[in-house]
């Protein structure tokens, strides 16, 4: 199984210095961070933007590693809630390209709340259907994937995080169903199913072969603490056995932005992106050790 770290976690350094960290620790590939193509002042237009990211892509098979996925665009500020979306849309069909110059398989893309998804659960889901049903054409054309996240988000009023759209997972199986596409999949957060009142085993057992991408850390299932696997309070055998249950065929991809927050020095970041790979093999390792137990 493929292990692969988000690039969004030490890019302060540069994504050149970014990608040799994550390819000097040992992972296999690199999952890339769109914001970084399409937010970034000094890129002035569409030719320099594909000019930068060929030259990651250079860089990343120079290091011996590779872009397995990458998150689409999911906020641009704008004067009304509608014209942000109408923004993020058309920028995402620029990213798909951009995904598929990097060789890039698989776009994580957000379904959009539009405004509040409590008690609006049916407008939201029309809503995000011709969202993607816009996106398709173009991840047909370039071979990309999108894969659906599941959300969360706050109630204000009880202080609590609770489940927002993808959240609970007969709905996000209603969204990658009523696209019926093989190129429309799911990809779990398994943070977020913490957070929206989900243990991330089952929400795995429900989606099924729908479950093509992944999204990796750990959290308190109070805060969205992004950190490495086993320093918080998942069940972390048992999301790995729900994995090999279902045998998944993706990549193990990890999401661990915030356990390197405090590594401000390059040095400790090695280090900690280091300590991250060998607990990313050993997940796989317990994935691939239930599977041999199933097969016997």
């Amino acid at each position: 199984m493929i292990l692969s770290q988000t690039i969004n976690c030490v890019l302060r350094f540069g994504s050149i210095n970014a990608i040799k960290m994550i390819a000097g620790a040992g992972f296999d590939a690199i999952d890339y961070e769109m914001d970084d193509a399409f937010k970034n002042k000094s890129i002035t237009s569409d030719e320099e933007r594909k000019k930068y990211v060929i030259s990651l892509l250079e860089e990343a098979k120079k290091n011996g590693v590779y872009f397995n996925q990458a998150h689409a665009i999911t906020y641009i500020p704008a004067q009304d809630p509608e014209e942000s979306h109408r923004l993020v849309k058309e920028t995402n069909k620029k990213v798909i390209e951009i995904a598929s110059l990097m060789d890039i398989k698989t776009l994580v893309v957000h379904p959009a709340s539009f405004g509040g998804y409590v008690g609006n659960e049916e407008y939201v889901f029309e809503r995000n259907m011709k969202y993607f049903k816009e996106l398709l054409p173009f991840a047909e054309e370039y071979g990309v994937k999108l894969a659906c996240e599941n959300m969360w988000c706050n109630d204000k009023r009880k202080k609590v995080s609770i489940g927002s759209v993808c959240g609970n997972p007969y709905e996000h199986c209603r969204y990658v169903d009523a696209m019926n596409n093989g190129m429309f999949v799911a990809c779990l957060d398994v943070g977020h199913s913490s957070l929206a009142g989900r243990e991330a085993q089952d929400c795995i057992r429900v989606l099924g072969d729908r479950l093509q991408a992944l999204h990796i850390h750990d959290n308190d299932y109070l805060d969205d603490m992004h950190t490495l696997p086993g320093l918080s309070e998942m069940n972390w055998d048992e999301i790995t056995k729900a994995l090999a249950d279902i045998d998944y065929k993706g990549d193990f991809t990890l999401e661990t932005d915030h356990f390197f927050d405090s590594l401000d020095v390059w040095e400790e970041s090695v280090t900690g992106m280091k300590l991250a790979e060998l607990i990313g093999r050993k997940m796989i390792r317990k994935i691939e050790k239930a599977n041999t137990r199933m097969r016997i």
